[in-house]
């Protein structure tokens, strides 16, 4: 948590100064003001340091996002999962000594970067559902871990429950994963499942109707793989 000093000194010296002794043939001479000192400037905003014992990381490359949903296409016997993908996940997080998040930890996923095995699927979730052209990002903010043992060790395996407020669309809703990771020195990797399963509705999207598609379910399964780097 960040705090603020801002600390201002203002001085000022009051004018001072006497007439001077009028002569029997002059005018007297006005009083002369002293100048006054200058203004000090204010303080240097300072950062309060992150908390003792605080851990930081850095999302790095190879993480990424996959959303599930099972469908039925027409010309398939059996319903199938419509897996699409993104690569381009970022952002940073901060895991504070009581198992809370600092408020500038987020996950972001560039949703214009979802891929599957069909373009014309990609094509119309990105235009549709999702309207990437106004709403190209999906973040989720963590904000608290649940059963994770604290202080984190320094290498080996956990699993808790993460909770936070996603964004998609331009809706907020609150989320809570699975999360399995694995920690060694500065390296962390982790997979976060959402669970329960989400509706199209709980972000304001409609439930994709195409011709080509008898059926979709309507939950949503997400999964994100993280690496990230002390």
């Amino acid at each position: 948590m960040r705090t603020t000093l801002l600390v201002a000194a203002l001085f000022a010296l009051a004018a001072c100064g006497g007439a001077a002794q009028p002569a029997p043939t002059r005018t007297p001479q006005p009083a002369q003001a002293a100048t006054a000192a200058p203004t000090a400037s204010p303080a240097a905003t300072t950062a309060a340091p992150a908390a003792a014992g605080a851990l930081a990381f850095t999302i790095q490359a190879g993480s990424k996002a996959v959303v599930r949903v099972n469908e039925q296409l027409a010309d398939r016997t059996l319903p199938n999962d419509a897996v699409l993908t993104s690569e381009k996940v970022t952002g940073q997080f901060t895991l504070d000594p009581d198992g809370t998040f600092a408020s500038s930890s987020k996950v972001a996923v560039d949703l214009t970067a979802l891929s599957s095995d069909s373009a014309q699927r990609d094509r119309f979730i990105k235009d549709n559902t999702l309207q990437t052209r106004l709403f190209p990002e999906a973040v989720f903010v963590p904000v608290r871990a649940t059963g994770l043992a604290l202080p984190l060790a320094a290498s080996g395996e956990v699993t808790f429950k993460l909770t936070g407020q996603m964004t998609i669309r331009g809706v907020t809703k609150e989320l809570t994963f699975d999360v399995k990771a694995a920690r060694s020195g500065a390296d962390l990797t982790a997979t976060a499942t959402v669970a329960p399963a989400f509706q199209f509705s709980t972000f304001g999207m409609d439930q994709p109707r195409v011709l080509s598609v008898l059926s979709i379910k309507d939950e949503i399964r997400l999964e994100v793989q993280l690496t990230a780097k002390q």
